[in-house]
């Protein structure tokens, strides 16, 4: 199974989770700076998004690199073409 997802929603998925977690702030700070439970969520929320990052950011460079590659191939052949038909002239 592979999801689909545009940039414009993700950008704006993260941009609602930062709010809601800038919000979190005050009563972390008043209410629940002592809590186990709290602070063990946070760090594994911390650790699954930043996983998340890094395998976005590898499928990204993974993307990049094949349209790298599919561009010099395209480049060589083109190269080739033009130098066939100059050589037919």
């Amino acid at each position: 199974m592979h999801v689909k997802i545009s940039a414009k929603r993700m950008a704006k998925f993260h941009l609602i989770l930062a709010l809601v977690w800038a919000i979190l702030t005050i009563p972390t700070l008043l209410w629940w700076k002592n809590s186990i439970l709290w602070v063990s969520l946070m760090s594994i929320y911390a650790i699954v998004i930043s996983h998340l990052a890094a395998y976005s950011a590898a499928h990204a460079e993974k993307a990049a690199s094949n349209a790298l590659n599919q561009s010099e191939g395209a480049k060589q052949k083109a190269d080739k073409i033009a130098g066939d038909v100059h050589q037919a002239h």
